[in-house]
């Protein structure tokens, strides 16, 4: 069975920007994540974490690679998607979404972001 875990705007500080001084000060991100996981029945009738992915771990990965300053969002939400990949054999597919919270860009937005959707 394919369930999908979902993890909604994690808030994480972190230094990523084209800019040098976004790099240096650092911002908000809000991390999305979509997971579509092949969940085993130990799961489903036994109540099992090891037939599913833990939301923790996956958390973890994110917050690695959030740590690692990158110019571009595409690059981190890569990282982020290819980590989780890596990490669970049970992803089938992930979305993940960053989006910066008052991006300086000149105009009046939230947030501003990119999201990718990677498939094993």
């Amino acid at each position: 069975m394919i369930c999908n875990i979902h993890i909604q705007e994690l808030r994480i500080p972190a230094h990523h920007g084209v800019l040098e001084q976004e790099r240096l000060v650092g911002a908000d991100f809000l991390v999305t994540i979509d997971a579509d996981v092949a969940v085993g029945d130990s799961a489903l009738t036994e109540d099992n974490l090891e037939g599913t992915v833990s939301y923790v771990d996956v958390i973890d990965v994110v917050k690695k690679q959030m740590s690692i300053p990158s110019n571009l969002l595409e690059h981190v939400a890569h990282r982020i998607a290819t980590g989780l990949l890596d990490s669970f054999l049970q992803i089938v597919s992930v979305t993940v979404r960053v989006d910066k919270e008052n991006p300086p860009c000149g105009v009046v937005a939230s947030a501003i972001g990119v999201q990718m959707t990677l498939h094993r």
